[in-house]
């Protein structure tokens, strides 16, 4: 008798245009305009602007020389070392912005910058600090054998194909598509509450709740397959989002497919178990399907569904925000046990939300 519940409620979902439309096209749209609109943001590249850096050496100091050959080599398309006529010079053209930096060489370096940027900052420092250490190792290595200067003097070129950097996926490094594939196949599971409202109410619409609570079955029996129905539904909908996202936007679920699924069909459960518990809390009341989609809403804005919201304490408060989480570790982080949490919370609440229903329903008829 619940296989046929089960297969009753399929088959009013499956003539709900209206529902393919909401469960389907609504988040494919959003994934698509948002990740494209919202690409840049995600982006970790950055390009940086050329950079001089203006120097004046004292002629008579060892380091001054050393420097002056360093700046030689170092100098490259993006960054570029060149030698002021005086201090005075220098500094000025930092102040009006014709350079980032300006280096006095004596004994020592002193360096005088305008504000620069964080990145720009970051590069002179590097290049200031590569001098120094190939400084160090020169006086260190003419000190024990005076006959290796010249190899110091003429360094081995590395090609241009010599250093390959390979850029790791992780969680804070992924693209707009694949965030908002992740949020959007999390709040999509989140419309279960609707479909959990709808679980009776569609009885109500087509006046059957009388026959089918009159039929020799118990109330649980039609709770279940009700809820079975729904459940069916929706796993269709989060199976082919998540084939869509990996062929269309990038997200490769790779060998964690599996317990990704899992993620997100526990917060199914949760969500379809929550809108039924509202609908038979609120005694069948109309408004419970707009309160519904507010409450949706929320946890979507707190989750992050539509922009960012982090880690912190606002992502937690949304059964969206902890799956999301979840989701990302276990998928580019590879923390399989990062799937722990958000599957546990979602039953614990689930099985409450159960327990909750069915105390309910025995001490009083709701329907």
């Amino acid at each position: 008798m619940i296989f046929h519940i089960m297969l009753k409620a399929i088959k009013l979902t499956l003539r709900d245009k209206g529902y393919f439309l909401y469960m389907m096209i609504f988040p494919l749209a959003l994934i698509l305009v948002l990740g494209s609109v919202l690409q840049d943001a995600f982006s970790s590249d950055v390009e940086l602007d050329k950079m001089t850096v203006e120097y004046t050496v004292q002629k008579d100091s060892p380091v001054g020389k050393a420097f002056s050959e360093f700046a030689t080599g170092a100098s490259g398309k993006q960054v570029t070392f060149k030698e002021a006529d005086s201090a005075k010079a220098g500094k000025d053209a930092v102040v009006n912005g014709d350079a980032v930096g300006f280096v006095d060489v004596k004994d020592d370096l002193t360096v005088t910058t305008n504000a620069p940027s964080q990145i720009e900052m970051s590069v002179l420092d590097g290049y200031l600090d590569g001098f120094a250490a190939q400084y160090r190792l020169a006086s260190t290595i003419i000190k024990v054998d005076p006959t290796q200067a010249s190899v110091l003097q003429n360094p081995p070129k590395a090609s241009d194909s010599a250093i390959q950097v390979e850029k790791l996926a992780s969680g804070n490094n992924i693209s707009a598509f694949e965030y908002y594939a992740i949020a959007m196949i999390a709040m999509v599971m989140m419309f279960g509450i609707n479909s959990g409202i709808n679980v009776f109410r569609e009885e109500k619409v087509r006046h059957t709740d009388v026959r089918l609570f009159i039929a020799p079955i118990k109330k649980s029996t039609a709770i279940i397959g009700n809820f079975l129905g729904a459940i069916f539904m929706q796993t269709m909908s989060l199976i082919l989002l998540m084939v869509i996202s990996n062929l269309f936007f990038g997200v490769h679920w790779g060998d964690y497919a599996l317990v990704i699924f899992v993620i997100y069909f526990s917060l199914l459960f949760l969500s379809v178990a929550l809108g039924m518990a509202v609908d038979v809390f609120s005694n069948g009341n109309p408004a419970a399907n707009g309160a519904a989609t507010i409450l949706i809403q929320v946890f979507a804005f707190l989750g992050g569904a539509y922009f960012p919201t982090g880690d912190g304490l606002m992502s937690k408060l949304s059964p969206i925000g902890w799956v999301r989480i979840g989701v990302r570790d276990v998928l580019y982080n590879h923390d399989v046990a990062a799937a722990v949490f958000p599957i546990g919370l979602n039953l614990l609440i689930t099985a409450v939300l159960v327990v909750g229903m069915s105390l309910w329903i025995r001490r009083k008829e709701v329907y």
